[in-house]
């Protein structure tokens, strides 16, 4: 059966350079056998490590095979207890050779999974990312994203240790998607879907926009949710809840808007110091709850939001540096 292999898409792919249409084909290709993702893995393997892609090469077991009988027909002259230990000397070889390869395979393994890449978005900025197996990651300020270097090669799994992210899965029914946060695991084959986990925030959440998620627990799946549902984790009390919420208004900040609705200001303040980078002091302290802000951000710096708070509530602010102050006049 002939494996041909799509050097030029796989380049791309493992640089972040495929577009949509090339990581399809891509991951037609890995759909088609088992043959092709082992292929896949290895490349993958050899490029995490070199940063190079390995020479052309195409595995022919059929004609690996033939060349083996060829060279048994050739020694039929040999005597039939000659050809017996020829038959046990290739079958001990190739046990050992399989017994070799096999320690390598788990030793190489072993290391990978050692190995971590992490991928850190700062506060302020936002990260886009795309993963070994072609899935798109965008990052919020303030997040980190880490993978160890098993990843796609049994199963693809990532952490998100701290922030937000949106992911566009690649489609791969042999390989499950794993989100793993500090509480849940959210199960995926191929969608997209947004998480929110940052260690300051009382709640995490995981959003849908396409597809279906499995939101699941350490002993089993809890609930199935799909475009636009969401699953809401109160941290203090460990309760897990669902509802309804707008997909495209809460993965937005990966466009480089932020969409406010009734938000209030406590929670505004936690987004604007993520968005900008700063430190925002409210005073009193007790307003923090009392008003609550409907608004748009895209391009607006970080006095042209405050001016704009300015004109919803009577506040007057002081920026020094990355320190800024807000103060509610009565």
């Amino acid at each position: 059966m002939e494996h041909n292999i799509p050097w030029d898409t796989i380049l791309k792919s493992l640089k972040g350079d495929a577009n949509r249409e090339e990581l399809d084909e891509l991951n037609a290709w890995l759909d088609e056998d088992e043959t092709n993702r082992n292929v896949y893995d290895e490349i993958f393997r050899v490029y995490e490590s070199t940063s190079f892609l390995p020479p052309y090469f195409e595995p022919d077991k059929k004609k690996a095979w033939e060349t083996i009988n060829k060279r048994i027909r050739r020694r039929n002259r040999f005597s039939y207890f000659a050809s017996k230990f020829n038959y046990a000397a290739a079958v001990f070889a190739i046990v050992l050779l399989s017994s070799v390869f096999f320690w390598f395979y788990a030793s190489h393994v072993n290391r990978l999974s050692r190995q971590y890449t992490e991928i850190i978005a700062p506060f302020g900025q936002k990260t886009k990312v795309v993963l070994p197996d072609g899935s798109t990651v965008w990052l919020n300020s303030g997040s980190i994203l880490k993978y160890n270097g098993t990843f796609n090669v049994k199963d693809r799994e990532v952490l998100l240790a701290e922030g937000e992210a949106f992911f566009d899965v690649a489609k791969n029914k042999s390989k499950r998607f794993r989100v793993k946060t500090d509480h849940l695991y959210v199960d995926v084959h191929g969608t997209a879907f947004n998480v929110k986990n940052y260690k300051d925030d009382s709640v995490e959440e995981i959003t849908v926009s396409e597809g279906k998620v499995a939101i699941v627990d350490a002993h089993k799946e809890l609930k199935l949710l799909t475009r636009g549902e969401q699953a809401v984790l109160d941290k203090k009390s460990n309760l897990l809840f669902f509802t309804q919420s707008d997909p495209e208004a809460v993965s937005s900040w990966k466009n480089s808007e932020l969409e406010f609705d009734n938000t209030p200001l406590s929670e505004v303040v936690k987004y604007l110091e993520r968005w900008y980078g700063v430190n925002i002091e409210v005073e009193p302290s007790s307003v923090l709850e009392k008003h609550h802000y409907t608004f748009r951000i895209k391009t607006e710096s970080l006095t042209e939001m405050l001016e704009k708070m300015k004109v919803i509530t009577p506040i007057t602010y002081e920026i020094n540096g990355k320190d800024v102050k807000i103060k509610y006049i009565h």
